[in-house]
């Protein structure tokens, strides 16, 4: 039980970070180095973490046997969720220090 729920709030916090992410970074040409830089892998996070989510709600929680394996996977799905954070509240600070390059609505 407290091995599913761990795993749906670090999959949720992943996701709404991605997410967030993303629907504040707008940016003008999509296809360059720095953008997909910045969005792509977030997007690819994104969608790797609903994926996750979608199966888990379909197929449920089975962790593994060792516990070492258990704690591995949870570990590896936080430092990503970490850098989600850093990449989600780096961009807040940078939008709140240059808000004449903040990206506008179309």
């Amino acid at each position: 039980m407290l091995y599913t729920v761990t795993l749906y709030a670090l999959l949720v916090t992943g996701l709404a970070a991605s997410i967030g992410f993303l629907a504040m970074h707008r940016p003008r040409r999509f296809f360059r180095k720095v953008e997909i830089n910045a969005s792509w892998r977030v997007i690819i996070v994104g969608l790797w973490y609903a994926r996750s989510l979608v199966l888990l709600g379909i197929r449920g929680a089975r962790p593994e046997h060792a516990w070492w394996d258990i704690l591995l996977s949870l570990g590896l799905l936080a430092a990503i969720d970490a850098l989600l954070l850093v990449r989600f509240f780096s961009y807040l600070r940078y939008l709140r220090e240059h808000p004449r390059d903040a990206p506008t609505a179309v």
